[in-house]
């Protein structure tokens, strides 16, 4: 394993580039965020919006990419699309999907991370949504046939981290190239118990190709509740190294299940501290995680 980090997080706490940034944390992996266009422009996130720097729109940009990181000592560990199958008409994002998948080689990247349905309709069964998400994502598949790259459906939102849906979802797909972007604070966030996390987590370890890694932290009489979605968010973020999900079982979960790739911070409690203390915290977060790899 090792520690990865989102561009955006590097971006947040105030480097000028996110190659610069990575050097300076010391880690060698980062998540790079594409639009539709296949660039890493302006990305909004926890109420901040900045500006990433990244173009994969043409053959020579990502070749100069790929020399880039590579003469740096970098890997790209993902790439982040923020597709919605809930979508009334999902044929773009499907497409945008699909242009991921196909420049992904290129810049030497094996794992496409997406989204399952962000914004479900009350009233919409939970089965018509993994119908749905089982559908596009096959799309996905079959047009991206071939390539080696898989798909990494984070638990995100509130239908994306009903264990149900998830199981239901991936049993549908049903391809080697079909799996997760575990989010280890997300199950937490949206209401599980702490004790019901591990179990969540081992459940699915083997499916497991992309991490986001975050915390919370709770009341002790909150934490063994079960909760609404999102109680006390962001309030309830906390740093990873200070939150309630103990991330060395996490992380010897993952083992177990022979998951050997990133770790990738994703620390959405910075908010919640002073802009000059935000990079301390974080660097006490890539000290705890490189000590689990």
């Amino acid at each position: 394993m090792f520690v990865g980090i989102r561009d955006f997080t590097v971006r947040w706490v105030g480097y000028e580039t996110v190659l610069d940034g990575l050097k300076d944390l010391g880690i060698s992996g980062f998540e790079l965020y594409v639009d539709s266009k296949l660039k890493g422009a302006e990305y909004e996130d926890m109420g901040h919006s900045v500006s990433l720097g990244f173009d994969l729109s043409t053959e020579e940009k990502r070749r100069h990419l790929l020399e880039n990181v590579k003469s740096r000592g970098l890997k790209v560990c993902a790439i982040l699309v923020e597709n919605d199958f809930g979508k009334q008409d999902v044929k773009p994002d499907i497409e945008w999907i699909v242009d991921a998948c196909r420049v992904a080689p290129t810049i030497e990247v094996k794992v496409v991370r997406i989204n399952s349905v962000m914004d479900p309709k009350p009233g919409v069964p939970d089965d018509d949504y993994v119908k749905r998400t089982v559908t596009c994502i096959r799309e996905v598949l079959k047009r991206t046939d071939g390539l080696a790259v898989s798909l990494a459906m984070e638990n995100h939102g509130v239908l994306g981290n009903k264990r149900e849906f998830i199981k239901a979802v991936l049993d549908g797909v049903s391809s080697e190239r079909m799996g997760l972007t575990l989010d280890t604070g997300n199950f937490y966030w949206w209401g599980y118990p702490l004790s019901k996390i591990y179990e969540i987590i081992d459940s699915f370890a083997g499916y497991v190709k992309h991490t986001h890694v975050k915390n919370l932290s709770f009341a002790p009489d909150r934490r063994e509740a079960v909760r609404k979605p999102g109680e006390d968010w962001p309030k309830s973020a906390a740093p990873i190294y200070q939150g309630d999900i103990d991330h060395k079982k996490v992380v010897n979960l993952l083992k177990r299940a022979n998951y050997d790739w990133d770790l990738t911070v994703e620390d959405e409690s910075l908010g919640n501290f002073p802009a000059e203390e935000r990079l301390k915290i974080l660097k006490r977060d890539i000290e705890l995680l490189k000590g689990l790899c």
